[in-house]
């Protein structure tokens, strides 16, 4: 499944690009954060294998999670933890879009 490998992908560039700054800079966000990702994946994973109601729902859950992980980006930003990621966004963007498709 395209999201899943998309997804896998995204935490590898998270954890290599932001995730060791945002752990000095602020451990809570770093944590809320990594949970996060954590989701989007393991009920993407768990979604591809149901179906009906359950499957929407777990993608449903990604999905929320998903956009839980690109609020974590965005306010990391704001505080001057990070700088801004262009390629994250837009990946975080198309890991949404994809996840909202599947969702519905």
């Amino acid at each position: 499944m395209i999201v899943y490998r998309k997804a896998i992908e995204f935490v590898r560039l998270l954890h290599k690009l932001i995730m060791p700054k945002l752990k000095r800079q602020d451990r809570e966000l770093h944590q809320q954060l990594h949970r996060a990702v954590r989701s989007v994946v393991l009920n993407t994973a768990e979604g591809r294998s149901q179906r009906g109601k359950r499957r929407t729902n777990h993608f449903s859950i990604a999905l929320g999670s998903a956009r839980e992980v690109h609020a974590c980006l965005e306010l990391a930003v704001a505080l001057g933890f990070i700088t801004h990621v262009p390629d994250l966004m837009d990946r975080s963007d198309h890991i949404q879009a994809m996840l909202y498709k599947l969702s519905a």
